[in-house]
């Protein structure tokens, strides 16, 4: 009875320890489920990272590219592929070079050593060619990678803002054209009707003048007569002086003649005596008896316009103009400058101006292939600065050609 009663205990204790195991078990097949449903759902985010990542890199708007030392193509996007025009598996593994139009080589292997060299990004711009032998212009920003020993680089299309930047250019160069045959025109105009005054108007006042003289001769001096024609006498020696000025302003006959220096000298002398408030100094430096019609007509005109301005409007009392020729044969920058530097009230430049005289002279700087810049604050003066090119090709063209 005791045996029987010990066996029966012996089984329930193992069904009990199975039953436990059977538990045991159930809850790790759950538990390995779900881990299972977790790595498949972690696989399925990197399958999908991994594909935004290639969709990422192969439709870039611009070309991605791995080189090694020597410059073959460790790996390439699509982007990359459609600007080169080669299908990836014809271009990994081989040069880049063999997709760059061969006058810029050098540039794309300097570029390439300058990256390998150093660890800052390097940006070169040259142009390729597809296998049909349309060319386009390339920004390539290259930067070395130390773990793999690669340069990683980043190939942009510029080939339209070239062609911007082409037609810019030209049209830039077509109005500075324009604005030189306008100016040109313009002198030519004042130099017709310089003549015209001082041929047909300056003869009628001569005229004038000898008449009232002989009248003067013989009328009595007590009398209306001899009264009157002194007063015509002094309103044609007003009218005199008057022309004068204005054919000065017009064209300054010692500057055909004699030339730049002694025509801005006679300017001076004339300006200081109309404005003997204002203290005007020179300074000259360099050959400018050379430089050819059109330069000193500009120069002319330039210092003339500045000097009005300054007497107009500045309130300065002392005014600082000096011209440099800089034909330093160790200079590749052969070139004219002029400063014109007054101590007056100054003003905003970032306020518009409401006058014609600096934008004339800008518009005249840069007619001349020049650079125009001005420096003011109120209360403390005013500095134009201009520089002008030394170009032959501008000297040639004088103004009798048009």
């Amino acid at each position: 009875m005791d045996r029987d009663y010990s066996h029966k205990r012996f089984d329930d204790i193992e069904i009990r320890s199975k039953l436990e195991l059977l538990a045991e078990l159930q809850v790790h097949q759950v538990e390995l489920e779900k881990q299972n449903r977790e790595l498949r759902d972690a696989q399925q985010q990197l399958e999908e990272t991994r594909d935004r990542y290639a969709d990422l890199y192969d439709y870039a708007p611009v070309g991605y590219l791995t080189l090694d030392e020597v410059g073959d193509i460790q790996a390439i996007n699509l982007t990359g592929c459609a600007m080169l025009g080669v299908e990836r598996v014809f271009i990994v593994g081989k040069p880049f070079a063999t997709h760059i139009v061969k006058d810029d080589y050098q540039v794309f292997f300097s570029a390439l050593q300058q990256t390998f060299n150093s660890f800052s990004n390097t940006v070169v711009e040259l142009r390729i060619i597809n296998p049909f032998g349309d060319t386009k212009y390339v920004r390539l920003e290259s930067i070395f990678v130390k773990d793999t020993n690669t340069c990683r680089m980043v190939m942009t299309d510029i080939d339209q803002l070239k062609e911007t930047m082409r037609c810019n250019q030209e049209l830039l160069h077509g109005n500075r054209r324009l604005m030189q045959n306008l100016f040109e025109i313009q002198e030519k105009g004042q130099r017709l009707l310089a003549r015209e005054l001082h041929d047909e108007f300056g003869q009628w006042l001569t005229a004038i003048h000898a008449e009232t003289e002989t009248i003067l001769n013989y009328a009595d001096k007590d009398s209306n007569i001899h009264s009157s024609s002194q007063a015509i006498s002094e309103c044609v020696r007003e009218m005199h002086s008057v022309v004068h000025n204005m054919l000065h302003q017009l064209r300054p006959a010692l500057l055909d003649t004699l030339g730049l220096v002694d025509a801005l000298l006679e300017f001076k002398k004339q300006w200081c005596t109309h404005h003997t408030d204002i203290s005007l100094e020179f300074k000259l430096e360099g050959e400018l008896g050379k430089l050819g019609e059109n330069l000193d007509i500009t120069i002319y005109r330039l210092i003339q316009e500045a000097l009005n301005n300054i007497c107009s409007h500045a309130y300065a009392t002392q005014v600082v103009v000096s011209l440099r020729c800089n034909t330093d044969v160790a200079s590749t920058d052969k070139c004219l400058l002029l400063s014109v530097e007054d101590n007056g009230k100054g003003y905003d430049t970032e306020q518009a101006s409401s006058g014609f005289g600096l934008l004339g002279m800008r518009e005249r700087t840069i007619a001349a292939g020049g650079k125009f810049t001005i420096c003011s604050v109120p209360n403390e003066g005013t500095h134009i600065h201009v520089k002008l090119p030394l170009d032959c090709s501008y000297k040639k063209r004088r103004t009798d050609d048009y």
